[in-house]
């Protein structure tokens, strides 16, 4: 019987429409993907296809697959965790379940390898799955009173200097009241999930993903008293520009950059959740200590 973590109940013995994704460079796969539409379908799936999938495997006639547009129960993301963030940065409006597959890297995000994916969703549609619930970030970019760009972030936003090697001035609030200025390279405000990312590697703390939390991270201030710090995700976080430099970038996810500029506020805040489907015997700790080669031997509980 499926479980579900952190949130409501979800059976996907009722799913009737599945999307898959994937990253540019798909070559040694062609088999994979192949395989993979005939046992969807042979399952009386409905089957959508990314673009660069369809071109791939010389596809003449399926459904195209529009991330942002095309709404689907499922999503199969095939690639690494930078394709997954491509994927829903475009689809978290949707009420749509994420199933990543490892043809990456590092993969925190997409755990499951290429190798028995058939007999692996044979499991997911039996019901033997969990969903795991990831908070989003809503972030609102202000000039001149008036807001000039709005978009979600599920690892972090970043606000950091483009090209002169000076330190930026951040004023820094929280739910109104002054937290600080950070006089640093820029600022890092992550979720649970993106604290195994760039807020990992400018020092912050790796946070689990069931913990309700906002992470800001400075990037090497200049006062070695401003450490990472830990909010509840309730919290509202307002950071102003207080620097006059012709190029600072607004980052999220590495998918989104965005110029900002003196006397810009940016406001961060929960916008809601998105689901993966996982299997029950993954773990998120066995994956850090495989991901972060954290000893020698990897124990398989």
């Amino acid at each position: 019987m499926a479980r579900v973590s952190f949130g409501t109940r979800f059976s996907l013995l009722h799913m009737q429409t599945v999307a898959i994704t994937a990253r540019k460079d798909l070559e040694k796969h062609e088999k994979v993907f192949r395989s993979l539409i005939s046992y969807l379908k042979k399952a009386g799936m409905t089957v959508y296809l990314e673009e660069r999938v369809a071109e791939y495997i010389n596809a003449k006639k399926f459904n195209l697959f529009l991330p942002g547009e095309t709404k689907v129960d499922m999503i199969i993301v095939m690639g690494g965790d930078g394709t997954i963030l491509r994927v829903v940065n475009q689809m978290h409006h949707f009420n749509t379940k994420f199933f990543g597959v490892n043809l990456g890297n590092l993969g925190f995000l997409s755990e499951i390898p290429p190798v028995g994916i058939n007999k692996t969703l044979g499991r997911i549609f039996a019901g033997e799955y969990t969903l795991d619930k990831r908070v989003m970030l809503e972030v609102k970019l202000e000039r001149n009173g008036k807001i000039v760009e709005k978009f979600c972030a599920l690892n972090e936003v970043v606000i950091s200097q483009g090209t002169l090697s000076r330190l930026i001035h951040l004023n820094t609030k929280v739910d109104g009241r002054k937290l600080t200025k950070y006089k640093s390279d820029g600022l890092i405000v992550a979720t649970p999930t993106g604290s195994t990312a760039y807020s990992l590697s400018a020092g912050g703390p790796i946070v689990h993903p069931a913990v309700s939390a906002i992470i800001l991270t400075p990037i090497c201030p200049n006062t070695f008293t401003q450490k990472p710090i830990v909010i509840p995700d309730s919290k509202k976080v307002q950071i102003t520009v207080d620097s006059e430099y012709e190029q600072i970038n607004l980052t999220s996810d590495g998918q989104r950059n965005i110029g900002i500029e003196y006397k810009d506020i940016i406001h961060i805040k929960k916008h809601g959740f998105i689901h993966f489907v996982r299997l029950p015997n993954e773990n998120y700790f066995r994956t850090l200590r495989g991901k972060l080669g954290w000893g020698e031997d990897v124990e398989k509980r």
